[in-house]
Formats: C-alpha cells, structure tokens, sequence
C-alpha cells in the first residue's frame, strides 16, 4: 500500500468525525437563527406585496364623492387664522349683534331685531354678481319707539367714501379717530329745517372696508312712517359702527 492510498484512507476514516471544539449548541442556535432570518424576510416580502396592491387598489375602492372629498381638502388651518365665514351667516350675526347692542343701550326700545343680508337691498334673490360700490352686507335694524316702528339703516363693503361730499350741508360733521387705526366720520342734518332729519356714522377701515349706518326721520325699510326727527342721534351709531366685538371685517 503507497503512502497516498494511506493518507486518503486517513481522511476517509475521520470524514465524519466533528472537530476536537465542536458545540452541538452553538450548531443549534445558528441554525435557529437562520430560520428566523428567512421567516423575517418572507413576511416583510409579504407586507410588501400587500401595500402595493392595496395602492393600486384604493382609487377604486373609495367612492368617488369621497375622492373628490379628499383631493379638495387642504391643510387644517392654524390656530391663528381666522377661517373665512360665508356672507349670509356674516350678514345675520352682524345683525344679530346689532339688535342686541341696541337692546342694551336703549332697553326702552320694542321688537329690536335685524334683516342684514348678503348684497345689495334691492338686488334680486338670484342676482350672483355684484356691482362696484355695492355693499357687501346690507340691511336695517327695525324696533319701535314711542312714534311707531322704524329702522337703522346698515351697509358693509368697500362702498367708497369722500368725506367733503358726505359733510356737504351738514349741522356738524367730525373725525373721530380710532385705535385700530379705523377712522369714524359722524355727521348730523336738517336739510334747512329746524329738526334734524338725517345722521349718519361712517367708519372707514384701512384696507378700505366701510361701515356705514344711518337714523333717518322715516323708516328706510319701508319708506315709509314720517316723523319730525330722527329716532336715534348720531352718537348711538357712532357707538354700534366702533363696536369691535361685531365681526364687522
């Protein structure tokens, strides 16, 4: 027998036998963690097919008024933002507020209540355009006194306002500055008679919004109701149009 057929002999009788440091333990773990390896790979593999097609499943699982719902929708505004608040709700707590105000000032007042709107008076119910120099919110806050019912008139917008044409021929007219920078223009009339027969507040805004409110010796609602004066002096619009807590703007 050669030496190689001796050595390959050698090696054939210790094929089998584990190594001098051999750990059945340590054989198990790795063995073990393997496994675990490859299950973990098999489910996120899984998870993974899952989302996609759920992905290209989802547009046409949801309803379409709900797609719509989610395409329009846009970030939730921030606490310091004001969302804007639609017209006609506007226009009903502005009158609202005024109604109450006025309930305050003149408890001696009856059936206080307000027809604010949004728009023009005397626009149409399906008008949807508005003119230049239309008010925004208009209106009239009708109550009772002592003569009969009668009614403030009200407008909000960017209506314009010359003060050498609102002052022309009046009794007294004056400036009266504001905090918020708004500035309020207060002026009473006779028209040649002995009583005043017209007074008006304007408080013009910065950014050019006006609110203007007038007293008028007949009721502006109607046209109606002549009297001899005013029912109410300048000085109580003047305290309405610079009450910041109506949601004037």
């Amino acid at each position: 027998m050669s030496e190689q057929e001796i050595r390959e002999g050698m090696l054939l009788a210790v094929w089998d036998e584990p190594p001098l440091d051999f750990d059945p333990d340590t054989l198990i773990r790795r063995v073990e963690q393997k496994k675990s390896r490859r299950r973990a790979l098999v489910a996120v593999g899984v998870a993974t097919a899952m989302i996609v097609v759920a992905s290209f499943a989802l547009p046409g699982l949801l309803p379409r008024d709900r797609e719509d719902q989610l395409a329009s929708e846009g970030p939730a505004p921030s606490a310091s933002v004001r969302p804007s608040e639609p017209d006609d709700k506007r226009a009903q707590r502005i009158g609202d507020l005024l109604s109450e105000r006025l309930m305050t000032m003149r408890p001696e007042l009856a059936d206080v209540y307000a027809t604010t709107r949004s728009g023009h008076p005397y626009s149409g119910p399906t008008s949807t355009t508005r003119a230049p120099g239309d008010p925004d919110i208009s209106g009239h806050v009708l109550f009772t006194d002592q003569i009969g019912p009668t009614a403030l008139r009200v407008e909000v917008g960017k209506l314009g306002f010359g003060k050498s044409g609102f002052c022309f021929g009046a009794l007294a007219c004056r400036d009266l500055q504001q905090k918020d920078g708004s500035v309020v223009t207060e002026a009473e009339f006779t028209d040649g008679g002995p009583d005043i027969v017209r007074a008006e507040s304007v408080r013009v805004f910065q950014d050019g919004l006006v609110v203007r409110m007038g007293s008028f010796s007949y009721n502006p609602a109607t046209g109606a109701g002549l009297r001899q004066t005013v029912p109410l002096r300048v000085s109580v619009l003047t305290t309405l149009v610079t009450d910041n807590a109506i949601p004037w703007r």
